[in-house]
């Protein structure tokens, strides 16, 4: 079976999940994605960021995921996620001069509830040649000398190396301006659904185990759309609008590759009745941003207080 846990470590755990105000911010998730058949193009992107990685020093560690590659860049903890975004930039401009925007780097950063696969296990989504299923393995730089198909081989079992880290420095994440001093606005992302999504909605939502409250935040957002946020008076009126924000997130689970991996309609409906019932409407962009979901300025942004 598919196996995974989180990027980032927790302070506090409840007693079935970690609580997400507590997270540890001290790396960023490097995802170079090959899953639309760019498994070539993904091991020419990874080369080229271990090769500046190497230069700088920077304290790594790196895996093949059976479908890709996961680069993890240790760094000094910073409170804010919008520090690690902007690393991510840096990043990503480095691809973007050696290979222009044709890069595999998965833009999904930032998310504290991202998971990633667990090393040695097996990676159902992948298969070599023969059809057999691949395991998420421990890369070496020295790996990397290697032809993808030696790679992949490598992936055929287990690989069991002692884990250590390679690399003295620590990436210092650079500190970002408060929002309100940042100028220019962040892109609506593109979205094959129906309805949009707001950015900070996009980033908390589009990942493997979206937090419980970025699902019921995005509810109230679609209810909000749908209703142009006037309250539903009538149990017709409310169940119209139920249906149709279940059928929105089941169009996200079920045509996005590992995203909202615990999908159960059942479930989703059950919470969401709560939200749509209820008249709850999508919080503030000041309560946002306190709970560390803006990810920059966007058209809302002005209206904080709507």
């Amino acid at each position: 079976m598919n196996v995974y846990t989180t990027v980032y470590d927790f302070e506090h755990f409840s007693e079935t999940a970690q609580i997400d105000s507590s997270v540890i911010l001290n790396r960023i998730f490097l995802d170079f994605d090959g899953h639309n058949d760019d498994l070539d193009k993904a091991y020419r992107d990874v080369k080229i960021i271990m090769n500046w990685v190497m230069e700088n020093d920077i304290m790594h560690t790196l895996f093949f995921s059976g479908r890709g590659f996961h680069l993890f860049l240790d760094g000094e903890e910073t409170q804010d996620i919008r520090d690690i975004q902007a690393y991510f930039k840096v990043v990503k401009n480095i691809l973007k001069e050696k290979v222009g925007d044709d890069n595999t780097l998965d833009d999904r950063v930032g998310q504290t509830t991202r998971l990633r696969r667990v090393p040695n296990t097996v990676n159902m989504s992948s298969s070599d040649k023969n059809g057999n299923s691949l395991f998420c393995i421990p890369l070496l730089y020295d790996d990397l000398s290697l032809s993808l198909e030696d790679i992949i081989l490598l992936a055929s079992k287990s690989r069991s190396i002692p884990f250590r880290k390679v690399g003295n420095s620590r990436v210092k994440f650079p500190e970002q301006p408060p929002i309100e001093a940042v100028e220019g606005e962040v892109s609506v992302p593109f979205y094959e659904g129906k309805l949009p999504m707001l950015p900070c909605l996009h980033n908390a939502v589009m990942t493997e185990n979206p937090s419980h409250l970025a699902r019921a935040y995005l509810v109230s957002w679609y209810r909000d759309l749908l209703t142009l946020r006037t309250n539903l008076t009538s149990l017709e009126e409310k169940n119209k609008v139920l249906d149709m924000v279940v059928e929105e997130i089941k169009s996200i689970a079920e045509n996005n590759d590992e995203v909202w991996l615990d999908w159960d309609e059942g479930q989703t409906r059950k919470h969401a009745r709560f939200t749509v019932h209820g008249n709850y409407k999508t919080p503030s962009c000041d309560k946002l941003i306190s709970e560390g979901y803006c990810i920059g300025k966007c058209w809302r942004f002005p209206n904080v207080n709507n």
